[in-house]
């Protein structure tokens, strides 16, 4: 099979993450300004939650990446999407095609799609879109990292010590006689967004230094670790079910001053 040039997956990647944008806006305004009702489903917690348009989206790019390449394969946060295209493909999208679903259903503005392609197992292009708050993010493997356009540029903290950085805390704490820790690197100030797409996408815009998980996703952080490595920085994974490509992951990602610092405190106090 010949190669597909990186900026036609780039595109495409754009595309389909616009496709899925349009239909979380149009669905966001019924929701929160017209008082459409919002079936949601608890997954495996109450902060895991799911809704009817989550489904609709992913279908909506699923289809939109098939025009282009209607044998390749998939991994979605939701399900359905493993059993379609050629299984002999490498080439697979990975898709969440609503990032902060919590944030969409309180009413806040920090909700998108994320798109990223793998080919074997490596990352080779993705896109991520914000649209209430006009953020675009995409890039490729050897091809850069962009925000609205123009050329990443991490920061340039020099320790982990004075870094700023971002991670789902709600999603670590573990419970300790009713009241909820979670551990924190030795570092100046750590943010919760409530959204992946928007703590890397605050990486990737320079105002924060890192980000580092446990448990999450492929799709959540596919995009934003290969911008994030485009751009100069360091990024690593590690599944915590080798096999399950819908498994969670440890993981971090920074500059990449302070990266050694960070993986090595993720892997082993986290």
């Amino acid at each position: 099979m010949t190669d597909i040039p990186i900026h036609q997956l780039i595109d495409v990647s754009r595309e389909a993450a616009a496709v899925g944008t349009d239909i979380l806006v149009r669905e966001y305004e019924d929701i929160h300004i017209k008082g459409k009702t919002l079936d949601v489903t608890e997954k495996t917690s109450a902060i895991d939650l799911v809704t009817e348009v989550d489904l609709k989206t992913q279908k909506a790019v699923v289809e939109a990446i098939a025009k282009h390449f209607p044998d390749h394969r998939y991994i979605g946060e939701e399900d359905g999407a493993e059993d379609l295209g050629d299984p002999s493909s490498p080439y697979e999208w990975i898709i969440d095609p609503l990032d902060g679903t919590t944030n969409f259903i309180h009413g806040r503005q920090s909700f998108g799609t994320i798109i990223a392609v793998q080919k074997n197992g490596e990352l080779l292009a993705g896109a991520m879109h914000i649209p209430l708050l006009n953020q675009w993010y995409w890039g490729g493997k050897g091809a850069g990292a962009f925000f609205n356009g123009d050329t990443v540029q991490l920061r340039k903290t020099g320790a982990l010590k004075n870094a700023i950085l971002n991670s789902n805390l709600t999603h670590r704490a573990k419970e300790i006689d009713g009241v909820l820790h979670v551990t924190i690197p030795p570092c100046r100030s750590v943010h919760n967004y409530g959204s992946a797409l928007e703590e890397l996408g605050e990486v990737l815009m320079g105002h924060t230094d890192g980000v580092f998980f446990d448990g999450i996703r492929l799709w959540d952080i596919a995009v934003g670790f290969l911008l994030i490595e485009e751009a100069g920085g360091c990024m690593a994974y590690e599944a915590k079910e080798p096999g399950n490509p819908k498994g969670g992951y440890i993981c971090a990602a920074s500059t990449a001053d302070i990266f050694d610092e960070l993986w090595e405190w993720t892997t082993s106090k986290m």
